[in-house]
């Protein structure tokens, strides 16, 4: 690929010097305006160009994401480099991301123009038939850590999702398709630009049916045609049942937005069959809410000051379950259990940023946040619904040992469990200095106290130079951490397979980062970008076995007469990821293409990092034409590492076959719309055109109550129309 570049650069050479400025501007509009220079905000929390932004950043525009179909946040996924992607995994997750081999949804922070989007108490995010895109103006995605700007859980990237105003849909827009899984769904918005003080959009979005019955394809659930008994009566659907609200207002100096998202999916896929049963009612749901209003509150040519009040909430509902399979004395799957969940949180946050151009040269920002977090950590298993009669708390009597200690924990001694609230406050300030046309300096720092888990700070810097023309070189550093938020220091369950128990006692996971990022416009429709990067990540929080106490006390498992398997979330060794992304983009009248190669490894405990394929590259191609829209993804990923303690993969001792791989895949993606009149077009989506049977990482690899590999989804069909009214 290095020949092939070093040839096109050369060849070209001559061309480009022979043409003037002016034209090679006007040729290059394409790349500045979606490669390069485009406006992004993301980066430092304000409009600047992609090319000055201290960050690798990609933006993708309204118009990539009608070409390529992609109907929800998930999709986009693969078709972004140094991403790896596990699809129909628990549904506490749906979709597991892994960016640039850092592992866990949590660990990527979701805005929503400019606002947190995540959980504020650090659940891990889930990506479903949840999040429509519709609504997306563009979607700007930042590599790396930003805790300097945003806190707790901007660690392996940030993606913020901007909404389209009013004035964008000026009327309604109607859309709706079927899904051959057994789906529909339906969006409908209506915006108007009323006046240049006054614009408003809102839209709902219903998503209904079922997903994919993967049991039905893959030997990894064939334990689900021997279900016998009560279990075999059952149904084994895997229900979606979504629905979204949103809402944008501007009027004046106010901006004010809110959406509701409510999610109801099945929980089965990546559940071992034998452990937890595949049927209707395994399901996980959730509703999160957010209100925020902005303000204006002083603007001059050189200071602007803006201040933020956001609430919102999050909901696991009370049917969400773990359904668990029980057997007969002949160890026949005959009968099975839900064991039912449930969780709360909720926020109240004020921010006042201040922007300052203090000379031509130098610029700065700073501002201050205080946050006041409620939180009910997610429950042990109930065996019915939970209802909280005006009050949240949970009874744990019955999984207090003889001598008085709650699991069986020395010292736990806590029979009633309810909120864990606490209070965020954080004190940023950025800065930037340009010293000449040919090179920018641009730093930061974050002050975070947490009254849990104390004091982090957190910095930036940056150094952007432009040696010649149309090149642009960033040496970037930056750090991170992640909270260890209260569901994972209480989170609990116990079944006769395994018992997790609470930790309070966990420290912020850290994240450090060095990378660099080049971006060259070689012609007028030919631009490359390279990145490399290396994290070095501590103080990892993940599933560990719980050590033995002191003289050997045992834990305590209702469920069992021994104390069985014990986990807890825990700190436990440090993990190095390095490699690089390396993307060309050509541009034709009527074709954008780009082709991008990534490369990741690294290093878990001496291990490889697990979940992950070294090498990704990814064809995304788009068709604009005055009728026919058109958008290939070609995806390719090499063979996806695994746990040692992988039960089919992994050490022998634990019945793996010591491969530590499984193969990777080539899957294709394609999109067709076509325009009828200005008001109507219709559209055909299809995932997986070939039908390829592929598999990905697992969510916790290596877990006795997990598939040792994810199947991942067979063809699937969308035909749908948009009406525009």
């Amino acid at each position: 690929m290095v020949i092939i570049l070093i040839h096109i650069t050369c060849g070209f050479a001559e061309e480009i010097n022979q043409t003037t400025e002016d034209e090679l501007d006007a040729e290059l509009k394409w790349v500045h305006a979606e490669a390069y220079a485009g406006d992004v905000v993301t980066a430092s929390k304000k409009a600047q160009k992609i090319s000055e932004a201290p960050a690798t950043i990609i933006s993708i525009t309204q118009d990539q994401i009608e070409a390529y179909g992609w109907k929800d946040l998930k999709d986009i996924f693969r078709a972004l480099p140094g991403v790896d992607v596990s699809y129909n995994v628990q549904g506490e997750l749906k979709t597991l991301v892994i960016m640039r081999g850092v592992l866990g949804n949590q660990k990527i922070l979701i805005l929503q123009d400019g606002h947190r989007y995540s959980p504020a108490t650090g659940e891990r995010f889930l990506y479903g038939h949840n999040i429509p895109l519709n609504i997306c103006k563009r979607i700007e995605i930042v590599y790396g850590p930003a805790s300097s700007l945003y806190g707790a859980d901007a660690y392996a990237g940030v993606i913020n999702l901007i909404t389209k105003t009013g004035a964008d849909y000026d009327g309604a827009e109607l859309n709706a398709g079927y899904i051959s899984t057994g789906a529909y769904t339906s969006n409908l918005s209506f915006g108007k630009k009323i006046d240049d003080s006054t614009d408003f959009l809102i839209s709902a979005r219903v998503f209904r049916g079922e997903d994919q019955k993967l049991h039905e394809d893959y030997d990894e659930y064939a334990a689900v045609h021997s279900y016998q008994g009560n279990l075999r009566f059952l149904e084994n659907d895997y229900p979606v049942k979504n629905w979204n609200l949103f809402f944008k207002l501007h009027y004046k100096k106010f901006t004010m937005g809110g959406d509701w998202q409510h999610v109801l999916e099945s929980n089965a896929a990546v559940s071992l069959p034998e452990t937890y049963a595949y049927v209707e009612d395994f399901v996980w749901g959730q509703d999160m809410r957010h209100f925020y209003v902005d303000h204006e509150s002083y603007s001059s040519n050189t200071l602007n000051i803006r201040t933020s009040f956001l609430a919102g909430d999050y909901e696991l509902n009370p049917a969400t379950n773990f359904f668990v399979v029980s057997k007969d004395d002949e160890g026949n799957l005959t009968d099975g259990t839900p064991a039912y969940k449930y969780a709360y949180s909720s926020y109240l946050k004020g921010e006042i940023q201040a922007d300052w151009d203090i000379t031509e040269k130098m610029s700065a920002m700073a501002g201050v946040s205080y946050e006041k977090v409620v939180s009910f950590p997610k429950t042990k298993n109930l065996e019915e619904p939970f209802n909280s009669d005006g009050k949240r708390e949970i009874d744990y009597r019955d999984f207090i040992d003889p001598n008085g200690y709650t699991f069986g924990v020395l010292g736990f001694e806590q029979p009633v469990f309810g909120e864990r609230n606490f209070n965020n406050l954080g004190l940023f300030v950025q800065a930037e200095y340009k010293f000449s046309d040919m090179f920018k300096l641009d730093g930061g720092i974050r002050y975070d106290y947490n009254t849990i888990y104390k004091e982090t700070v957190n910095p930036r810097l940056g150094v952007i130079l432009d040696p010649i023309k149309n090149l642009t070189v960033k040496f970037l550093y930056g750090t991170a951490y992640i909270q260890p938020s209260n569901f994972f220091r209480y989170e609990n369950f116990a079944n006769p397979f395994i018992m997790h128990i609470p930790n309070e006692n966990i420290r912020p996971e850290e994240l450090e980062n060095y990378s660099l990022d080049m971006s060259y416009i070689i012609r007028k429709d030919f631009a490359i970008q390279a990145t490399a990067f290396f994290n070095k990540m501590k103080n990892i929080i993940r599933p560990v076995e719980a050590p033995a106490q002191e003289d050997n006390y045992p834990y305590y498992n209702p469920y069992r007469k021994d104390q069985g398997y014990v986990q807890y979330n825990g700190n436990q060794g440090e993990i190095e990821s390095k490699g690089g992304e390396l993307t060309l983009k050509h541009k034709t009248d009527r074709f954008l293409t780009s082709l991008s190669y990534s490369y990741v490894t690294g290093e878990d405990n001496e291990f490889d990092i697990p979940q992950i394929s070294a090498h990704k590259a990814t064809l995304n191609s788009s068709y604009t034409g005055e009728r026919w829209i058109a958008g290939l993804t070609l995806r390719y990923y090499s063979d996806v590492s695994t746990d040692k303690n992988n039960y089919k993969y992994g050490d022998a001792e634990k019945g793996g076959d010591e491969t530590y791989v499984f193969d990777g895949a080539f899957v294709t993606y394609l999109n067709l719309a076509y325009k009828l009149n200005d008001s109507l077009s219709l559209n055909l989506n299809v995932d997986n055109l070939f039908n390829t049977e592929h598999y990905a990482g697992v969510p916790f690899d290596g877990s006795p109550v997990l598939v040792p590999r994810t199947p991942q989804p067979l063809r699937k069909i969308y035909m749908g129309f948009k009406y525009s009214f």
